[in-house]
């Protein structure tokens, strides 16, 4: 099943790497400040993205870490579960990473 993913309603739950080489210091996953690019090996796509969450980072160990969409303008559909990407700041790839699961949200209803 594809999901259409044009809208800014899920999560992408995913495991990612940053390379000791590439950053001084590791991003906060965690502050809902960080906003790179994901880009899907394979393609040249930038993805805006804002982690919201993960474990701390320790530069060249897989950990794990929740996203979010950022430009309602972006087709994000190739982000599907098993998708690999880079991380990249700038014109720089800073980390790697992998999609694990995507949390559709569902929409609210009232009663």
């Amino acid at each position: 099943m594809r999901l259409e993913m044009s809208d800014l309603d899920f999560t992408i739950s995913c495991t990612v790497t940053f390379y000791s080489k590439k950053r001084r210091t590791p991003p906060n996953l965690n502050n809902g400040k960080y906003c790179p690019h994901l880009v899907i090996k394979g393609s040249e796509q930038l993805l805006g993205v804002n982690f919201i969450d993960g474990e701390d980072v320790t530069f060249d160990k897989q950990i794990g870490a929740n996203a979010l969409p950022v430009y309602e303008t972006v087709d994000y559909s190739a982000l599907q579960v098993g998708a690999e990407f880079f991380i990249m700041e700038g014109g720089n790839i800073v980390g790697e990473g992998i999609v694990k699961e995507i949390f559709q949200h569902k929409p609210y209803r009232s009663k």
